[in-house]
């Protein structure tokens, strides 16, 4: 309703009222106005509310709630004259919403579907890896049995070894591993060097352990070798 900056507005009678947030509103029919001119206004807005309320129920009594329907003159909706959205908006944006969540649950299962499929392929190279590493030692191995080994008869070789099987291990004194306890590599040369532990020999001497490089085990005890470097895979 255009209302003039001057003069007074009267209420000719209240044509329905609802109730929106907790706050009750009420259609006011003004005098000399039609029904599209219509406000809705708070209950402290409308002097004697009580008694355009009897009028009101009475209306509504002798001509049921449709009574101040004319048409081409409606008066102005709530959710119009208020801002509010209307329940077929708001019922839309619930839907919307209802999309919304049901789509990001959707996400949620296809990122941890993802996170799933990469920690198997993950296992998958492992297992690859360890694999060839074991195959090539296998392939060492069943080269260096079909080798012949061939020792040295100088006597200078011999004394020598007379020499070493009286303090120190080895393959070549026909002693037996016990176990390799350490690796190490050394950096300067980039080689590694393995720790062998010695079997006792038949007269009781227990051989002094040493350090020997890869050539030496793949020399004369490959699979000894392979298992070693296999355990330290798992």
């Amino acid at each position: 309703m255009q209302r003039k900056t001057r003069g007074l507005y009267f209420i000719e009678k209240i044509l329905d009222y609802k109730q929106y947030n907790g706050q009750k509103y009420y259609l006011v029919k003004w005098q000399g106005y039609n029904n599209r001119d219509c406000t809705w206004e708070k209950p402290e807005k409308i002097p004697n509310l009580a008694q355009f309320m009897h009028q009101f129920e009475e209306n509504i009594k002798q001509y049921g709630s449709n009574f101040y329907h004319i048409e081409n003159d409606e008066p102005p909706k709530l959710e119009d004259f208020i801002g509010a959205p209307s329940l077929s908006k708001q019922n839309k944006y619930q839907q919307q919403q209802e999309q919304i969540n049901k789509l990001q649950n959707q996400i949620d299962e296809l990122k941890q579907e993802i996170n799933k499929i990469k920690k198997q392929q993950d296992e998958i190279v492992q297992i690859i890896n360890n694999t060839q590493q074991i195959e090539k030692c296998q392939q060492i191995s069943q080269q260096h049995d079909s080798e012949i080994i061939q020792e040295s008869t100088s006597e200078q070789s011999q004394k020598n070894t007379e020499i070493k099987q009286q303090c120190e291990g080895g393959f070549e004194f026909g002693d037996q591993l016990e176990k390799i306890g350490q690796a190490v590599e050394i950096k300067n040369k980039g080689e590694k060097m393995y720790y062998l532990l010695w079997q006792k020999r038949p007269n009781g001497i227990i051989p002094k352990n040493r350090w020997v490089d890869s050539e030496y085990l793949m020399k004369y005890d490959i699979k000894a070798l392979c298992y070693y470097l296999q355990k330290k895979l798992q």
